[in-house]
């Protein structure tokens, strides 16, 4: 996973914070470097464009949501209380997606899906659920199933969730923030239910 510097936070923060309120289109490095009192030179020394400061915004909050679900593998827990939390934390991570565009904005999403730089966020993600999914089969409070084919169906069931989800609030015109708080409360109910499928 890659590491961020200090500075690198700085700037991420920045367009962040322009990301959420404008959306990435129509941010540009000068707006950023105007945010934080600095030349656009010092944000051109981290990175070359404003595309690679999303795709590392994207990769800070997949870095936070991976360890915590290192921290809930180490955990004295469950298995399944484990995953159970890994659920809730992917939610909280999402909507850090969620407020720049990920899921609704489909140059966004292809991004996501396909540059190389960002291709380890689901690989990583997948293990880490096997893990969690191997260490409640141990410990036996999650029955008979194959981790692989469950950590699938997890991570696939609750992406399309939430991006159907967003779209269709789109559509409907309720893309407000009552209605997206829903949609994520409804996410977590689909999570723990997909969960309590493999409790033993």
């Amino acid at each position: 996973m890659p590491e961020i510097t200090a500075d690198q936070h700085k700037i991420i923060d920045a367009a962040f914070r322009r990301f959420t309120k404008f959306g990435p289109e129509n941010t540009t490095m000068a707006q950023i470097a105007k945010d934080l009192g600095y030349s656009r030179t010092f944000l051109y020394y981290y990175f070359p464009d404003k595309e690679s400061i999303f795709k590392m915004a994207l990769i800070r909050c997949a870095n936070k949501y991976f360890d915590s679900l290192q921290t809930e593998l180490k955990r004295k827990i469950t298995g399944l209380k484990a995953l159970e939390n890994g659920i809730r934390t992917k939610i909280f991570c999402a909507k850090d997606f969620q407020v720049i565009g990920v899921y609704t904005n489909v140059i966004l999403y292809r991004m996501l899906m396909e540059d190389p730089d960002l291709l380890y966020i689901f690989s990583t993600e997948q293990k880490l659920l096997i893990e969690l999914i191997k260490k409640g089969k141990k410990d036996g409070s999650i029955g008979k199933c194959n981790p692989v084919k469950t950590a699938q169906q997890i991570t696939e069931g609750l992406n399309g969730y939430m991006s159907f989800g967003l779209r269709r609030l789109e559509m409907t015109g309720k893309r407000n923030p009552q209605e997206i708080d829903g949609l994520f409360k409804k996410q977590l109910e689909y999570g723990l239910l997909l969960v309590s499928a493999i409790r033993k």
